[in-house]
């Protein structure tokens, strides 16, 4: 039996950067976005007269999923650190916040795949089944 750290990668960078590879590119107009955020929020996007705010076509499946990765990274980080101290001689044995932390990871992990296409989810889990 395999274990979680075996098929999990253990820092954000690397979980993110698996993600990455079957999420949106990001835009460069996003990037702007977000490395000038605090100037967009307090102009509400204002890119000059006769033209439509800087937000006004963000894509919005590249948010969703990056917003599904950051979430499902967060719960499992959390988790990580729940089992870890679960081990230790401290841990009352109580795995109800574990619990709830992959409950949360495991939401999180629908939500972006439900942002996938058919196909390509069909593909990735013949995939992962040819390789166990």
């Amino acid at each position: 039996e395999e274990s979680f750290e075996a098929h999990v990668p253990a820092t954000e960078r690397e979980f993110k950067r698996l993600f990455d590879e079957f999420s949106e590119a990001v835009s460069y107009k996003q990037r702007f976005l977000d490395s000038n955020a605090f100037l967009v929020y307090y102009t509400k996007g204002y890119d000059g007269p006769s033209r439509p705010s800087l937000e006004a076509d963000v894509n919005a499946l590249e948010t969703k999923q990056f917003g599904a990765r950051n979430e499902a990274w967060i719960a499992i980080d959390d988790a990580r650190a729940e089992v870890a101290y679960l081990r230790s001689a401290e841990a009352g044995g109580d795995t109800r916040e574990l619990e709830g932390m992959l409950t949360a990871a495991l939401a999180a992990l629908d939500e972006y795949l439900g942002l996938a296409p058919a196909a390509v989810l069909d593909e990735a889990r013949r995939a992962a089944s040819s390789s166990y």
